[in-house]
């Protein structure tokens, strides 16, 4: 599950640690952080078989399979 003060948390310690100033998440960062999590759980989701993925003209669109 994604959790946004986890991730707003674990920039600000990476700036931190390389003596960023100021060592505040930038939205930029923060929605860079949460679309990778959201990639990742869906992938995570197909291979436990939970969803399907369909290629759609532009894009990918996801279904829940039916148990």
């Amino acid at each position: 599950m994604i959790d946004v003060l986890e991730i707003i948390s674990s920039i600000e310690e990476e700036k931190k640690s390389k003596k960023i100033e100021p060592s505040n998440a930038l939205y930029s960062e923060i929605s860079k952080a949460i679309t990778a999590k959201v990639k990742s759980e869906l992938n995570q989701c197909v291979v436990e078989g939970k969803l399907n993925w369909h290629e759609t003209l532009n894009s990918l669109a996801f279904s829940t399979k039916k148990l």
